[in-house]
């Protein structure tokens, strides 16, 4: 399977990781019986590639899926010819796809943003098709324009399926060297002819395991095959840099703008933060690809006038503004996705993003990300190696950033088993200005019933309601506020003994972190390492006939992945709880199946606390109550 790279950078943040057959293993219900692709690739990058496809249906459910066979391209850089195509039935006879059943069709927009681009679907779609037949096609890409002049790259993962043949061939000039990197793979000795040379790889058939939960990209530790002529990232950088340097010159206009936003500011961070946060705010994300415009950005004058752009169009006006008012920055080319892990092999496609850096502040910005502010960047951004354009040297963006929250809850419960609540959040660093943009886009009927709601699902019968903080972000960088207050009917089940869960908070606490850690028993893949700092103080008061008769222990775990403190104190009739959890993997956001074996202790005693109950009796009427 190709990772479409569709010359546009920065779809990725809109887009996850490739998706594959099935994420639980091997998909059986069809089988690879030859994918053949067949590169003749000329001087200047411009190539023509070959491909085959044979599949065998095994089962009704594979019809549906493979019945019909897409292929994108960019028309105004490439063409596709369909050379063949056919189902051929288990007797042999061959029934030809017809000029009528090729479709073509304009590729749909990405979830999340709109898009105008040049990138399109050529559908074949194929007659008669049932279980046991077997579907070919053999497609020929002509692209006329490389996206790199002089540059060729490719990047193949195999399907998660049973497959007899996947074979693909790279005929290259001889002063072209191709690098690989390919795990799962079978390279051949390369072959001259002619003052070229011909590459060959072959898969190795084998068991696909199951895409663990929270897994990073599986191009990290998974089969695949890159192949690049590029000598390192360097070069890659650069070459984009040629491309896209010119677009970020400083105009009239850009300078007036820039002095205008940062207009009372001598710091030169406050100017830089200044500037992203307005271009956050002011320049909406919008994904135009026509032509090579997935590579280039359109120039910084356009997108301030459009007030629209992709990341790459972001990128560019944020360099022009700064350069405005002096302060120099570099675009970084960055993988905005689960991808921690550079190939040895130096190609953009590992690439999907684009983001500032300013050296002299070293400050990352992702002007893109309108729900952080200012100073943050998405967490998808942390962690990573990227391209310094502007000189080519590699980078790294922060491993962590400052991101806390604080729960405080209050629980009044009465004889009848009915109670009263009052619950407060604060969010704190990247955390303040996401929970504030949900906020401020929050529809009024979702926020009327949110309370309700929030308690329905846990089996409680009640009503309540949301009182908002200041949504206006000037107040940024001292932290958002939120509360949740309201009755629930049948809290407890009281009279009588009862014990009661020991929740410190109301809503999104570091109890669903905890639980989170479970969701793989073993892990054989490296994982992203969750990274959390919660505080929550949690109160309850009780009627003054009621008994506590039991409270857990406390608990304190402190290690390389954990700090959690759980703490229980009884004072003047009421049950006070103090809980902390802080987790992440010091100077890495990877974490390996060593580490996930080396929590599993601890995983289980903050499980066990979270599930933990104090015991509280409320006597009937008339009886008498325990001694405590």
């Amino acid at each position: 399977m190709k990772m479409k790279f569709l010359a546009a950078l920065c779809a990725a943040t809109l887009l996850s990781t490739p998706a594959f057959a099935a994420d639980d293993g091997t998909d059986s219900s069809a089988t690879t019986l030859k994918d053949m692709q067949v590169f003749v690739v000329q001087r200047d990058g411009s190539y023509t590639v070959d491909h085959e496809v044979l599949v065998l249906l095994n089962e009704q459910r594979a019809v549906g899926v493979q019945a019909q066979r897409q292929f994108h391209f960019n028309r105004t850089l490439e063409d596709i010819e369909v050379v063949e195509a056919y189902t051929e039935k288990p007797d042999g006879r061959r029934i030809q796809v017809q000029p009528d059943q090729i479709k073509l069709q304009q590729e749909p927009a990405y979830s999340g943003a709109p898009m105008f681009q040049d990138m399109q679907i050529k559908s074949v779609i194929y007659p008669d098709v049932a279980v046991g037949d077997k579907l070919y096609s053999k497609i020929r890409r002509i692209r006329r324009t490389a996206m790199f002049p002089g540059q060729f790259t490719d990047a193949t993962y195999p399907l998660f399926r049973p497959t007899t043949q996947m074979t693909l061939i790279y005929d290259l000039p001889s002063d072209m060297t191709l690098r690989a990197d390919d795990p799962g793979f079978k390279p051949s000795a390369p072959a001259q002819h002619d003052g070229r040379t011909v590459y060959r790889w072959d898969y190795q058939q084998a068991d696909n395991p199951r895409i663990e939960y929270g897994t990073v990209a599986y191009a990290d530790y998974g089969r695949h095959l890159f192949v690049s002529t590029f000598n390192n990232f360097a070069e890659v950088g650069l070459a984009y840099d040629r491309a896209a340097a010119v677009a970020a010159t400083p105009t009239a206009r850009i300078s007036a703008k820039a002095r205008e936003l940062t207009q009372g500011l001598s710091d030169p961070r406050q100017q830089a933060l200044a500037i992203d946060n307005w271009v956050r705010k002011n320049i909406r994300y919008v994904a135009v690809y026509i032509g090579n415009g997935g590579l280039e950005p359109h120039n910084a004058e356009a997108v301030l006038d459009n007030r629209y752009g992709d990341c790459k169009d972001h990128v560019t006006l944020m360099e022009a503004l700064l350069r405005a008012v002096g302060i120099d920055s570099t675009p970084v080319l960055i993988n905005a996705g689960n991808s921690y892990k550079l190939a040895p092999v130096a190609s953009l496609g590992q690439f999907n993003h684009a983001i500032n850096y300013i050296p002299s502040l070293d400050l990352y910005l992702d002007s893109t990300a309108e729900n952080i502010s200012a100073g943050y960047l998405p967490v998808w951004d942390l962690d990573k190696t990227v391209i310094l354009t502007r000189s080519g040297k590699l980078g790294h963006t922060p491993v962590t950033q400052l991101g806390k929250i604080k729960n405080r809850y209050t629980v009044q419960i009465a004889e009848d088993g009915s109670a009263r609540f009052d619950f407060t959040r604060d969010q704190l660093g990247w955390w303040e200005e996401e929970v504030r943009y949900e906020h401020r886009n929050w529809r009024k009927e979702d926020r009327q019933r949110f309370v309700e709601s929030l308690l329905k699902s846990s089996g409680v019968k009640g009503s309540g309601d949301v009182l908002l903080g200041d949504l206006d972000d000037k107040t940024a960088g001292q932290g958002y506020s939120y509360r949740l207050r309201g009755q629930g009917e049948n809290w407890v089940y009281l009279p009588g003994t009862v014990g009661v869960p020991t929740s410190s908070s109301l809503y999104v606490g570091l109890a669903q972190q905890v639980f989170g850690l479970t969701n793989e028993a073993t892990r054989t893949q490296p994982f992203v390492c969750p990274e959390n700092d919660y505080e929550e103080e949690a109160t309850y008061e009780f009627p003054q006939r009621a008994a506590l008769l039991a409270v857990p222990p406390d608990v304190h775990i402190a290690s390389p992945y954990f700090q959690y403190r759980a703490e229980f104190r009884q004072v003047d009739g009421k049950l006070l709880i103090g809980r902390s959890f802080k987790s992440g993997k010091a100077g890495t956001k990877v974490c390996t199946p060593e580490d996930y074996a080396a929590m599993q202790a601890d995983i289980k005693k903050m499980v066990r606390d979270l599930r933990s109950q104090f015991i509280l009796q409320v006597p009937e009427m008339g009886m008498p109550v325990t001694i405590r």
